[in-house]
């Protein structure tokens, strides 16, 4: 039986989650969780909540899953540390580089790969467990047929419930550089589910063009687990307890096979959070769902139509019986909404329907979706242990308590020695009363056997202290896995070394020989427009073949296993490869292939740096989300900075015109506006399927720098190109010619 592994945004979800069943949860603390907004937990109450839980046989991991910058390696280290002398069964990390070093200093601790890295190919996997993850999750756009090779390399996780990311997972730079808040450190204000428009016939009007429905893969359990893979991922710490429960108990009841429950437990899974009716995501590719542009928040489930206005009154059809509380939502048949209601009056209810307060955005023949089921909060309770107890009491002697659950035992005995009674003398009654009494202990006690010799005295407080201090021993002792008592030893991590140096890489989709006029280039790095077209490859070679540069193929961070298939094929015919996924780094090892690492490596701190140096990467590109000052720490005649030119926001998994290839003009640029009118390039390639890259409004000016650059000329147009010829590093012409620019996060870097 596979795993399910449920969310715990908060303690309510926390409890609801082992309550329903899960088999494994997951949370993260105050501080490098990918999910800042959630309450989360933190170091002082984990112990209590990794106790709980394994009480009931459930694993608890602790997502600390953000990029790590190079100011907080230290505090990183010492609070992953402590999450697992608290009692944390696997540590989620996203910087792959950082948790080699980490596995190295403290080998016990577990680690997980999370999905922020990106593997969605076997050799991300390996590179995995080559640095010491025992498990990867995988990325949510990871077809079948990968998966199936990554679990024959590596305990796999799969997402099979909840949100889906527009853009691929760790690849997401639009909400840093909006505003400074990083998806990759847990602030992600979420631009996606905003509302844009395509310059495509059928796209023009605006829409939430690029918000994802809900995953659903219940249909794809069993295959999934023929594969191989061992944990099921409900995503969701932002969601609600409601949420929580229902997702577990719908999973749980699928795999045990239990079809009576199943209706039902779909339905309270829709009512709890359901955007876009759900998708099965990208298991075969990519589903006609996958897209929810007209609706992008919680849908429901629809229970019901509008069948009469009459004044503000209007009377639904359904064979739903509503309580006071429950909320509605209003949706037209073009799937808009148009708007919601919470239910108010009882007596309105009957079989054949119920009556609410109209609005007059309301029409006869609109759908009526319940949303908020008041029902699905009212059965919360915390699980207890079921626990025996046995007591022997006797003059003279210590009181000695013996508990057992199961295959479970513990015995404690009292501090202090029981007196005879000289008048009052404790009873059965007493004692079973007392230890009835588990505190806040999640424990159901029965008091099974007690051996009471004579007449014998204790005093209420100390039997009721020593009752208490039994209850916190046997909790310690029944939720505590074994620890190796690592001592805090720091990562000690050198300054880069090596004097600065004037490297040039330039990304492109062209050739142009102006490209030397304005600077030096020791890198050209060429972007497909087709893998697929070996003719493409022969115009390049041709035209560059009388230029010294070394030229390198650049090799998307999304590139499933057809993809590398292709990938592969005209590999030879470069100098080296550009890769923009961490699972490059193996991959070039494989193809004996010089490598420059990209930004999608989220390079952030000396940790990283480090790693890659060791690994014989020819140069490594910092991250695009560090500030002067972050990035001044880490450079070295090894590093390159994102310098100027595209600014590339996304990497996406999916078509945005939903896979309407016979109307398709398959152009390569598109623009993508959002309804202040900002224009962001949108850019069409080829490989296994048509790929889509989100760009930037406005390009990027760095500044006067020493040191390794980097260019990106993938989306610029033809004046933006030729102001970056022209001028070179004169940065006060180039912003006059440009007129319009970012400095990306270089000045405040990104939360």
């Amino acid at each position: 039986m596979c795993e399910i592994l449920a969310p715990a945004g908060d303690e309510k979800s926390f409890y609801a989650a082992i309550d329903a069943g899960a088999d494994a949860v997951y949370l993260g603390l105050s501080d490098f969780s990918a999910r800042k907004g959630a309450s989360n937990f933190d170091l002082n109450n984990l112990q209590k909540y990794t106790r709980y839980a394994h009480l009931f046989g459930v694993r608890v991991y602790v997502a600390m899953n953000t990029l790590v910058k190079d100011s907080e390696l230290e505090d990183f280290a010492s609070a992953l540390l402590q999450a697992y002398r608290n009692g944390a069964d696997a540590i989620i990390v996203q910087d792959v580089f950082l948790g080699k070093l980490i596995k190295e200093r403290y080998p016990d601790i577990v680690l997980h790969l999370s999905t922020q890295a990106g593997v969605c190919n076997v050799y991300g996997a390996r590179l995995a467990k080559r640095f010491g993850f025992s498990r990867v999750i995988l990325a949510r756009e990871t077809p079948l047929q990968d998966v199936k090779e990554i679990a024959a390399e590596i305990e796999t996780e799969v997402f099979i419930q909840g949100a889906l990311c527009t853009c691929f997972s760790g690849q997401c730079y639009l909400s840093a550089m909006a505003g400074g808040n990083s998806g990759n450190r847990g602030f992600c204000k979420q631009p996606c589910r905003k509302k844009y428009k395509v310059n495509r016939k059928g796209f023009e009007n605006y829409c939430y063009a690029i918000s994802l429905s809900d995953l659903c893969a219940g249909q794809d359990v069993f295959e999934l687990m023929n594969l191989g893979v061992v944990s099921f991922k409900i995503e969701g710490r932002m969601r609600s307890p409601e949420y929580v429960r229902a997702a577990v108990t719908y999973y749980q009841d699928l795999l045990r096979g239990d079809r009576q429950k199943l209706d039902g437990d779909f339905k309270a899974l829709k009512r709890s959070f359901n955007r876009g009716d759900y998708t099965r995501g990208y298991l075969r590719g990519q589903e006609p769902d996958l897209l929810s542009r007209k609706v992008q928040n919680h849908l429901g489930e629809r229970i019901g139509t509008i069948r009469s206005i009459s004044g503000k009154s209007m009377r639904i059809e359904s064979n739903f019986h509503p309580a006071r509380g429950d909320g509605f939502k209003v949706i037209r048949e073009d799937g808009t909404e148009a708007g919601g209601f919470v239910f108010e009056d009882d007596k309105t209810a009957d079989r054949n329907g119920f009556s609410a307060r109209a609005s007059f955005h309301f029409r006869v023949g609109d759908a009526v979706h319940l949303t908020n089921d008041t029902s699905l909060g009212r059965s919360f309770a915390h699980k207890t242990l079921p626990v025996n107890l046995c007591i022997e009491i006797a003059a003279g002697q210590k009181i000695s308590v013996a508990a057992r659950s199961g295959d479970k035992v513990f015995s404690m005995t009292s501090s202090f020695v029981v007196e005879p009674a000289l008048r009052s003398a404790i009873t059965e009654k007493d004692l079973t009363e007392c230890f009835s009494k588990t505190d806040f202990y999640p424990f159901a006690v029965n008091v099974s056997s007690i051996n009471l010799v004579g007449n014998v005295f204790v005093v209420k407080s100390q039997l009721n202290a020593f009752r208490r201090s039994f209850y916190e021993a046997l909790f310690a002792e029944w939720g505590d896995p074994v620890r190796k008592d690592y001592p805090l030893n720091p990562l000690n991590i050198a300054d880069p070394e090596g004097d600065l140096s004037e490297i040039t890489a330039v990304i492109d989709t062209d050739f142009r020989a102006e490209i030397y006029k304005f600077n030096t280039v020791d890198y050209l790095i060429y972007k497909m427009k087709d893998y697929k077209n070996a003719r493409e490859i022969d115009r390049f070679i041709v035209d560059t073949q009388y230029y010294v540069t070394r030229k390198l193929l650049y090799v998307p961070a999304y590139s499933v296993g057809k993809d590398l298939e292709h990938i592969r094929k005209i590999a030879d015919r470069f100098d080296g490869l550009y890769g923009d996924g961490v699972f490059a780094l193996e991959l070039a090892a494989e193809w004996n292939m010089p490598l420059v690492a990209g930004t999608g490596f989220n390079v952030f701190n000396r940790a990283d740096v480090a790693v890659l140096e060791k690994e014989g990467v020819k140069h490594v590109t910092l991250s695009k989300e560090l500030s002067r000052s972050e990035a001044d720490r880490l450079r070295c005649g090894r590093t390159l900075l994102p310098y100027g030119g595209s600014l590339k926001v996304m990497d996406l998994g999916h078509c945005l015109f939903s896979k309407t290839c016979a109307d398709c003009d398959r152009k390569e640029i598109y623009t993508l506006t959002d309804e202040a009118g900002r224009k962001f390039i949108l850019r069409r390639y080829e490989n296994s399927a048509c790929r889509f890259e989100l760009y930037n409004c406005v390009p990027l000016v760095c500044g006067s720098f020493e040191g390794g650059k980097l260019y990106d000329f993938t989306a610029l147009d033809e004046a933006s190109k030729s102001a970056y010829f022209a001028c070179g590093e004169d940065e006060f012409e180039l912003k006059k010619r440009l007129g319009n620019y970012t400095y990306g996060a270089l000045r405040a870097g990104v939360n």
